[in-house]
């Protein structure tokens, strides 16, 4: 036996996503829309198994391995669109496990993942138990009792706002039209058994008096606090009744307490102002860990850069005036071909929650839609400053980063020469006017004899590795003294901010253009397993440890760094260390006793390795297209919302269906009629609405179609009298509209033949005379209503004359 009713699936799927949405309204975390999505899915699933032949034990087994798809499904979708459904499914089991770790540590939980993880879980599970015992067992208390108990707990812990208190009567009002009408049907089976006469009117007095019986209940229990406050002897009785779930609801309260900072801090270090500052004790916390691929290059150091700064003045500023959305399938920053430079895919696992993304140098693809911080330049190409996430990385996330990186060799950089582009000489070449003397004087004198840019960026390195003293923070500075110029002269200590920033300064006012890159240094490198990729331009002079391969990097919040990049105009931006606490940067020379160090053979199977990398990632990308991110979800326009409006429609539908098929039935007054006497029968007044309906729906078609003559009136401006003729009101519609005087014609004859003639008049005539009326007078109100905004012809005329 099995219970299937189209109103009754209709109403338990509204109780259902109204629970959900009462969830949702709590705005606890972000994202908790995709619990309506599940709860209609878990809904149509759950009816879907109640109806089937399948026994409950496989019934379960489907409704487990349904809801192992659609919850991480709906869980991938919250990560934003255009990511890799690999990507996804591993960034909710690394976020679950870590917040899994942090609870069995007693740690506060940072990740809203594991809470909606959660809520996910339950309301799937309360959707499926709830439609199928609802076709299974024809049971509606057993469907909407544990999702009642559901929407009461968030009730206690969301009772701020009073309003959302309405969310729990709409549940209820569903609620208790789905038990009677399940009851109905019950008795309704039981007397066809029984062979009883069913008077066609039955269905409808049971609704109505279901409605009736409804809307008192809810009302009941809204008054009922109100009314025990009132009369003490009822508010001792209300207390005495709401006590057991007071000391439940506190329980409850001790247990989820660590879920109540669910919302995680963005701990993005670095913003769009970069004060030099006093410096700040660093901690050993792990912001990231990076996969990175073998070197194919000496002198290739990674940096985890997160923006740059071009503009100075005692701070840095970011500059850069646009801001562009990019999707991993539109990633593209039109850079120009340039020497000295080889490109790897990077893997990066974030530990922390952030937006600000880090990668490796010079990005030129990325795994995760974007929102860039870039100017476009003169030339077509584009200064990136910074890629922001559109949606928060929570940690154990990972994307991917394919990076070009700075592997040119010192014979490259001296001979890329000075022709620099205008946009490179705009806005890399400012300097403040308080640069003193004495530091301009000092870059001099560092670089005298030097010819070129990179032995002067070299220069002026080393000096400031070996000069200046390297310190975590430093003292207030004098207030009337420039920060470079005092660290440089009187400090003579610094950290990377002071560094890189005094590096710039002297660069820049020996034209060289330059500017701040922040982030994280490289990190405590863990190797890999040994590749057979090999390394190119390896001298005698390149520690064997900086010339690695296949690397992975343990990335802590001590590893935050600033760093200059000087640019060089075959090669582009490359990065120098001057801060005394890193490693310096080892370049191969490139040309030593005349021979070309570079190795062909390596070079070509590295360009190989390259391609086929770039050939794999296009691969997988066209493979995974996100077919289940834009099945049903528009961010912004939910599952449920859909649902609720089709839910209306249908309801309309169902209403129309019953009208008809009653209508067939002889003797059935129309719907309003029947409204009304029913009110009637219980001594209410009808509203006027209700009497407009019934005199409506009493009229004869032909009168039907004749009114529409008195609308067209009233659409034009010009409403008729009570006292006007039919003819009367015909013919001041035609001076109106004379494009209608055929249909008019047609309408007036109609109706005079059946009001004052033998004849009852052509109905079909008169209808399709009505409609063109309607659709004509429409027209000529919308020109009319348009013509206001158009200026007249001679108007229009004069003032082009007068201009």
């Amino acid at each position: 036996m099995r219970w299937w009713d189209l109103p009754a699936a209709l109403l338990l799927i509204a109780a259902l996503i109204t629970a959900a949405i009462r969830l949702s309204a709590t705005h606890w975390t972000e994202d908790l829309s995709i619990v309506q999505n599940v709860a209609f899915i878990g809904a149509l699933v759950g009816l879907a198994l109640g109806q089937s032949r399948f026994s409950p034990a496989v019934a379960r087994a489907f409704a487990v391995a349904y809801g192992l798809f659609t919850v991480p499904w709906q869980l991938g979708l919250t990560l934003g669109a255009g990511i890799l459904w690999s990507e996804r499914l591993l960034s909710i089991q690394n976020r679950l496990a870590i917040t899994v770790d942090q609870l069995v540590r007693q740690k506060p939980v940072t990740d809203n993942m594991f809470f909606l993880f959660l809520m996910s879980t339950l309301f799937w599970t309360l959707s499926v138990y709830a439609g199928y015992n609802l076709t299974r067992h024809a049971s509606a208390w057993r469907a909407i009792l544990p999702t009642g108990i559901a929407i009461i707990i968030i009730q206690a812990y969301d009772s701020f706002f009073t309003i959302r208190t309405w969310f729990l009567a709409g549940y209820l009002f569903f609620s208790l039209l789905l038990i009677a009408r399940q009851h109905f049907l019950v008795q309704q089976n039981r007397w066809k058994q029984a062979g009883a006469y069913l008077p066609p009117y039955v269905g409808l007095d049971f609704i109505r008096t279901a409605l009736l019986a409804t809307a008192i209940i809810v009302v009941f229990a809204w008054t009922a606090p109100a009314l025990a406050s009132a009369v003490q002897p009822a508010e001792r009785a209300w207390q005495q009744i709401t006590r057991p779930w007071n000391t439940v609801r506190d329980r409850m309260s001790n247990a989820f307490s660590s879920l109540q900072a669910s919302v995680g801090v963005i701990t993005d270090f670095y913003g769009d102002n970069l004060p030099l500052g006093r410096g700040n004790p660093l901690s050993d916390a792990i912001v990231m860990n990076v996969e990175a691929p073998p070197r194919v290059a000496a002198g290739v150091r990674y940096y985890w850069r997160d923006r740059i700064y071009d503009y100075y003045d005692s701070a840095w500023t970011n500059s850069l005036p646009a801001t562009r959305d990019f999707a991993p399938s539109t990633f593209d920053l039109n850079l120009p071909e340039y020497e000295g430079r080889t490109t790897g895919v990077f893997t990066i696992k974030t530990n922390q929650p952030i937006q600000n993304l880090h990668t490796p140098s010079q990005p030129i693809w990325i795994s995760r839609p974007v929102q860039a911080n870039l100017a476009l330049n003169a030339d077509g190409t584009i200064d990136l400053g910074a890629l922001k996430s559109n949606a928060i990385l929570y940690p154990g996330e990972v994307y991917e980063v394919e990076a070009s990186l700075t592997a040119a060799t010192a014979a490259q950089l001296r001979e890329s020469g000075t022709e620099y582009p205008d946009w490179v000489k705009e806005r890399y070449l400012q300097l403040p006017d308080n640069i003193t003397p004495r530091t301009r004087e000092l870059a001099a004198r560092i670089t005298e004899g030097l010819d070129n840019p990179y032995d002067m960026a070299q220069a002026i390195t080393t000096y400031l590795r070996t000069s200046l003293e390297y310190s975590e923070t430093l003292p207030a500075k004098p207030a009337d003294q420039e920060p470079v110029d005092w660290v440089l002269f009187d400090q003579q200590q610094a950290f990377c901010n002071y560094y890189a920033t005094a590096e710039i300064v002297m660069l820049r006012s020996l034209g060289v253009p330059a500017r701040m890159a922040v982030g994280y240094a490289e990190g405590e490198r863990l190797p890999s397993a040994p590749q057979t990729v090999p390394t190119l331009g390896a001298g005698d002079n390149v520690p064997q440890d900086i010339a690695s391969v296949s690397e992975r990097f343990t990335v802590r919040h001590r590893d935050a760094h600033a760093w200059p990049e000087v640019y060089f105009p075959t090669i582009g931006w490359v990065e120098f260390e001057p801060t005394a606490a890193q490693l310096a940067i080892f370049r191969p020379e490139g040309n030593l006793d005349g021979e070309d160090e570079s190795d062909p053979d390596a070079l070509s199977q590295a360009e190989e390795m390259q391609r086929n990398l770039q050939s794999l990632r296009e691969e997988l990308f066209a493979q995974d297209r996100d077919p289940l991110g834009n099945i049903f979800m528009d961010q912004g326009f939910t599952i449920p919302a859909i649902i609720l409006y089709l839910f209306g429609v249908l309801i309309l539908l169902v209403a129309g269906f019953f009208v008809r098929r009653m209508r067939r039935v002889r003797g059935s007054p129309p719907i309003p009629v029947s409204l009304e006497s029913g009110l009637q029968r219980f001594g209410l007044k009808s509203p006027e609405f209700l009497r407009r309906w019934v005199y409506y729906a009493t009229l004869s078609p032909l009168a039907k179609a004749y009114l529409e003559l008195n609308r067209a009136l009233k659409r034009l401006g010009n409403a008729p009298r009570p006292k006007d003729t039919p003819s009367e009101r015909a013919e001041k519609l035609r001076q109106l509209l004379p494009v209608a005087d055929g249909p008019i014609q047609i309408l007036l004859t109609e109706y005079q033949a059946a009001t004052y003639g033998p004849f009852s008049g052509n109905s079909q005539a008169a209808r399709s005379a009505s409609l063109e009326v309607r659709n004509l007078s429409f027209l000529a109100m919308l020109k009319r209503f348009l013509s206001r905004f158009q200026e007249p012809r001679k108007a229009r005329r004069a003032s082009i004359f007068k201009s």
